[in-house]
């Protein structure tokens, strides 16, 4: 990427040459000439150095902190979601940098371009367990999940290091890189010019087509396929392949499947061609003899009895720019390495040349219609339920909130059991608009603080997250800084007063019948102790509602829209 702002570099420029600088001005100076309009800091002990040089700079780059790494680092990853641009994020020794490891994992896990800078020990000190210790080097922490580390020693490397990351993180696949800084570094001074490149000077070309070979052999096999498939994964949404991925469905006429639990979504839920996940959909995968994988990920529960996704007999096709992911979970029969929008542009482009028969592009869209109509009818069925009823049926509070905000809002899918049912009841006309957290990266509270940094990152949009109270039980307190920035974010927590996606679980995968006092003693559900959501958020600075009905949720989230304030609407739900 390695934009730069002009203005940001005029202004360094302009820097007298025998200007003192500080660690802390290098790492400053170099996030504001790599187009970084935000950080992400908590401020500590051994950090002050940092601390001062962001907060006399604030007009530079604005600083976003928080009560607690993990929210901060969750809000950070949001923002990369929304803006698709690293974001750095600052956080204390070795304790924040272990409250900031569900984000690295997430991360990891959905491919969102972020930088996580520790700040480590002094130098002086390093080795000899003194203040926030670290036996040997913080990023040993992070070292799986991410793309690159790097332990920082001397100041002039401070803008070579964070230019290497912003680079790293942001080439696709993209991913987490994890620096450490010792604490002395903020404020040692150097005297004369601040080492600095010309970063804008490089032009990134990191888009790459699969092979030729293989995508005629694509287009081959997806003309002679009786039964294709498309499998649509995060990966074409991330990386804005949408419109490709749409014009190769229409000219094969195969469905469309989902990933089971994705992070993105690459294609339009309206569309005639999309069915849904593959729970929904074994029958049309079970007699698949084409299966076309874009960037997907074949990911496993590993409870007992778990089935295969695809037949042994179907010729699977993958294509990601990932080259881990081609061969990782399924086999394939052919396997293109490529960035999937330069890609199926390409294979479209094949396909005009040498197209799909009418006849079978007919028979294949055929295949589609069954579960099209069911999923109208389970549509036309919420929309039945009574707006009276009480609790509030998960699929009617679902369908409420499109009616309301319809296909114009980001919506933030972390609730559990509500998760369900979002991709049938809610319409995504632009697939970009829906994000939630993969099987893969699977974790409890990541839902509002990233719905906070989403909306931080979309200052002329509207964020809704759809939370399971157990999920927001995680993360509450991060609704503060919702207040605290006046971000016009809308909670609609679903409140059935328990974590309950693990006893239905539970009860699914062993044929059991969990009872309320087993669920209360597992701490599996808290009716002993009712937590007030609302009084919780107002406390916080958020306006607040609890409803009861679906009627009175529409008429709250009427005057949430109107507000553009933070709001918590708390449903009492199934």
């Amino acid at each position: 990427m390695g934009n730069l702002r002009n203005d940001a570099i005029d202004a360094q420029t302009a820097r007298r040459a025998d200007a003192v600088h500080t660690g802390a001005d290098l790492l400053i100076d170099t996030l504001v000439g790599l187009g970084a309009e935000k950080v992400f800091n908590i401020t500590g002990l051994g950090m002050l150095g940092l601390a001062r040089a962001l907060m006399t700079r604030r007009k530079e780059i604005n600083c976003v902190s928080h009560l607690n790494e993990t929210n901060l680092t969750m809000m950070a990853q949001g923002y990369a979601r929304q803006t698709g641009k690293p974001t750095f994020c600052i956080v204390y020794h070795a304790s924040g940098t272990a409250l900031a490891m569900m984000s690295v994992t997430t991360a990891w896990a959905d491919n969102i371009p972020m930088v996580i800078v520790s700040t480590t020990g002094s130098r002086t000190t390093s080795g000899r367990d003194q203040y926030a210790a670290t036996p040997r080097s913080l990023t040993e922490m992070s070292a799986q999940f991410t793309k690159w580390n790097y332990d920082i020693t001397t100041p002039e490397r401070i803008p070579e290091i964070l230019a290497r990351a912003w680079e790293i993180a942001s080439t696709a696949p993209m991913g987490p890189v994890h620096i450490s800084i010792p604490s002395d570094l903020y404020d040692i001074e150097l005297s004369g010019p601040p080492p600095r490149e010309d970063y804008a000077r490089m032009r990134t070309f990191d888009a790459p087509v699969a092979d030729e070979l293989g995508l005629a052999e694509t287009a081959r096999l997806l003309g002679e396929a009786r039964r294709p498939v498309l499998l649509c994964g995060s990966e074409v949404g991330r990386l804005r392949a949408v419109d490709e991925m749409v014009a190769l469905a229409e000219a094969v006429g195969a469905p469309v499947v989902s990933e089971q639990d994705p992070s993105f979504m690459g294609f339009p839920t309206s569309h005639h061609q999309y069915v849904g996940t593959p729970a929904n959909n074994a029958a049309i995968l079970a007699e698949a003899d084409v299966a076309f994988a874009i960037g997907y990920e074949f990911t496993e529960k590993g409870v007992p009895d778990e089935k295969r996704m695809l037949p042994s007999g179907t010729r699977l096709v993958t294509l990601s720019v990932d080259p881990m992911l081609t061969a990782k979970q399924l086999w394939p029969d052919v396997a293109l390495h490529g960035h999937p929008k330069p890609s199926l542009a390409r294979l479209v482009e094949i396909l005009k040349h040498t197209p799909v028969a009418e006849d079978a592009r007919a028979r294949n869209r055929e295949i589609c219609a069954a579960p099209r109509q069911a999923r109208q009818t389970a549509i036309e069925e919420a929309d039945a339920l009574p707006g009276d009823q009480s609790p509030v049926p998960q699929k009617k509070l679902i369908r409420e909130v499109y009616k309301q905000c319809g296909s114009d809002w980001i919506i933030v899918q972390a609730g559990s059991t509500l998760g369900w049912h979002v991709e049938t009841m809610y319409d995504f006309d632009d697939p970009l608009n829906f994000h939630a957290v993969s099987g893969k990266g699977s974790a409890q509270g990541w839902g509002a603080p990233t719905a906070i940094g989403m909306q931080m990152g979309a200052e002329d949009r509207r964020v809704l997250a759809f939370l399971g109270d157990g999920n927001l039980m995680f993360s509450a307190t991060c609704m503060w800084s919702a207040a605290q920035q006046n971000l016009p974010v809308v909670f609609v927590v679903n409140n059935n007063q328990g974590w309950l996606c693990v006893p239905d679980a539970i009860d699914a995968v062993y044929d059991m019948s969990t009872g309320l006092q087993e669920r209360n003693e597992m701490a599996w559900t808290w009716e002993s102790a009712p937590v007030d959501f609302t009084q919780f958020a107002q406390s916080l600075g958020l306006e607040a509602k609890r409803v009861t009905t679906a009627d009175d949720l529409s008429a709250c989230l009427k005057t949430a829209k109107a507000s553009n304030r933070p709001w918590l609407i708390e449903v009492v739900g199934e």
